[in-house]
């Protein structure tokens, strides 16, 4: 398992596991920290930066899992994240990784295990399909 986290404390629990790489890294500072590593599942929780979209399909190893949950339009109500630049529009996971074979897509309002608005999807990537990163201008 690799983690990735710009926050040291956030990964000083996992530090010393066997089988569990750490990397200190900002997402969205630089270049990719991970390089042409390909991964059999890559989980993505409570958080979203839009730009990370091609990386993490490149990322996924053919066969591998994508799962991916965060907050949508419509959480503000609730609380943070309330900035439309940290909320997914309706069916934008669906639209950034309808490359891969859709298992699973919820999105709307739940109460456990706090009030918000999610979307949550499960996708796979397919025998064949492997998307290319945009081109650098």
């Amino acid at each position: 398992m690799t983690a990735v986290d710009r926050d040291a404390q956030a990964l000083a629990g996992l530090r010393g596991h066997v089988g569990v790489e750490v990397v200190e890294a900002d997402l969205e500072a630089g270049d990719w920290p991970l390089g042409a590593r390909r991964f059999d599942g890559i989980v993505v929780a409570n958080y979203l930066h839009r730009p990370l979209f091609p990386h993490l399909l490149t990322a996924l190893a053919e066969g591998g899992v994508l799962i991916y949950e965060t907050f949508m339009l419509g959480n503000e109500r609730f609380g943070r994240p309330s900035s439309p630049d940290f909320l997914l529009r309706p069916g934008e996971l669906l639209e950034a990784f309808g490359s891969l074979q859709i298992v699973a897509f919820e999105q709307g309002e739940v109460a456990m295990p706090k009030p918000a608005v999610l979307q949550r999807l499960c996708a796979v990537r397919t025998r064949g399909a492997m998307p290319r990163l945009p081109e650098s201008s």
